[in-house]
């Protein structure tokens, strides 16, 4: 009886086993046989039933073949080494779903090649694997089959969670920047998504990259991917919460989760090295999710010049100023902020030493009022020049910027506009504000008065201040525990 009883048992779990395994399953519609020097287009199909969560599906490819993502179904793609990974974070919901891939060969490739794969996940906190079926390619005179080296890990990689985050592979430019007419166009992606790119000449061999990301409410994933020209160095300097990482012609900066605000910006500067003086060009992409969908907005192509034309242009530019739109004014926040404190502690002693000054003339001016009483005067009211200190959060809106002071005039023959701006030196700029408004909306509203008005300034935007100090818009808005306004 007992032996009947284990028989039934072990049948038993014959018949489960391939249940649980017929769970899961992976197809790849990759040709029996291919041309050398052709591609062709890979679909792989998942069914993965209810597995959600994190988990890697990693394709081994043989010396001579490539792979380039096409649709990753919000994975984050990479190829290197001869593998091809597709990384999500959190697969997606559907109980089946599709990448597609562009399988390329080499010229020089021949014989049998084979390319396995397999989907590792995690499934009650531990780790699995599912291996895919061995698929071979005949690329003519053949020879043994050439099976592509692998290697396996236990736990997904650092830089396997780096990439993940970052979803899918992912301008206006002005001074000594040419026009896009000649590169790749900017594209909005879906939802209304839109990327700019301005690149700002620093010396003839450095140069400030920005890019201002309009998202609106999207956020998770997320990826900015910037290609530079060879021989470039990229180097962070504001990157909005981003992992940010520079390799082989690639600059990333990489959300886990976009930060909430609908407009992002980052900032890095690109160092020319030893390349030569002429004109190059970035082009770059921002990719995110929506609706589990991998979308993009391409930034397009923004050329520029290394060398002395590069800081002729710029001279060149605006008659007898450099106006640029939007400076960052996050750029260098620790130097700024240590800048800011070098410049309370000058602005201190300035002001104390003129009420000292003022305190000694109206002491003078007693006494001598004192030695003739006979002819008593009325005592003169005080005149000074000191402006009233700003005292908690306001916000202003700045029209331009530049590295030469101008006055009215300019604005007056260039922009039409005669009303009163002032005058601050913020992070090696002269910057030119107007206004003084105790809210945002108020702020927002002069911006777009401005630009509705066709003054045509080089993209005024709201800057905000706490006690005279300079901040972003963003820190102000939670001190006066003010909303952010379209």
């Amino acid at each position: 009886m007992n032996q009947l009883v284990l028989l039934i048992n072990f049948i038993g779990l014959l018949l489960i086993d391939p249940l649980f395994l017929a769970d899961i399953s992976i197809t790849q519609n990759i040709p029996s046989t291919m041309a050398p020097g052709t591609e062709v287009r890979v679909t792989v199909t998942v069914n993965k039933a209810e597995l959600s969560g994190f988990a890697k599906l990693q394709l081994d490819l043989p010396q001579g073949l490539t792979a380039t993502a096409i649709e990753t179904k919000g994975a984050s793609f990479t190829f290197a080494d001869q593998k091809a990974k597709f990384i999500w974070m959190a697969l997606p919901s559907t109980p089946t779903f599709k990448v597609t891939y562009t399988l390329t060969a080499d010229a020089s490739v021949s014989g049998n090649l084979a390319i396995q794969g397999r989907l590792s996940y995690i499934e009650d906190n531990e780790r699995k694997t599912f291996d895919l079926p061995t698929s071979t390619v005949d690329f003519g005179s053949g020879g043994a089959v050439q099976v592509a080296e692998v290697t396996t890990t236990e736990e997904p990689s650092a830089q396997d969670l780096v990439s993940a985050g970052a979803g899918a592979p992912a301008g206006s430019t002005v001074l000594a920047v040419i026009d896009n007419a000649s590169g790749v166009a900017p594209i909005q992606g879906a939802g209304g998504v839109t990327a700019t790119r301005t690149i700002t000449p620093v010396t003839e061999k450095e140069m400030l990259v920005e890019v201002i990301v309009k998202k609106g409410d999207i956020r998770g994933f997320g990826k900015l991917q910037e290609t530079i020209p060879d021989g470039f160095t990229a180097l962070e300097k504001t990157s909005s919460e981003a992992i940010f990482t520079a390799q082989d012609r690639i600059a990333k900066f990489v959300w886990l989760n976009l930060p909430a605000s609908q407009e992002i910006k980052v900032v890095y500067k690109l160092r020319a090295n030893e390349r030569p003086e002429g004109e190059y060009s970035i082009n770059g992409e921002f990719g995110y999710l929506l609706n589990d969908e991998t979308q993009k907005a391409v930034l397009g192509t923004s050329k520029f010049f290394v060398g002395p034309k590069a800081l002729e242009v710029l001279a060149n530019q605006n008659s007898n100023m450099e106006l640029v739109a939007n400076p960052d004014a996050d750029l260098a926040k620790r130097q700024a902020e240590e800048q800011a404190k070098r410049d309370a502690g000058l602005a201190a002693k300035e002001t104390a030493a003129r009420e000292q000054a003022e305190a000694a003339r109206r002491a003078s001016e007693q006494t001598i009022a004192a030695k003739q009483p006979t002819k008593p005067t009325e005592q003169p009211k005080k005149v000074t020049s000191i402006p009233a200190p700003e005292n908690g959060v306001v916000y202003k809106v700045q029209i331009c910027a530049g590295h030469r002071e101008v006055g009215k005039s300019y604005f007056s023959n260039r922009h039409r506009y005669s009303g009163a701006f002032s005058v601050e030196r913020h992070q090696g700029w002269i910057k030119y504000v107007t206004g003084r408004f105790g809210s945002y909306a108020e702020a927002r509203d002069q911006r777009i008065a401005y630009n509705t008005a066709g003054h045509n300034f080089p993209g005024p935007f709201v800057t905000a201040y706490n006690n005279g100090d300079r901040i972003t818009v963003q820190e102000a808005l939670l001190l006066s525990n003010q909303k952010w306004v379209q």
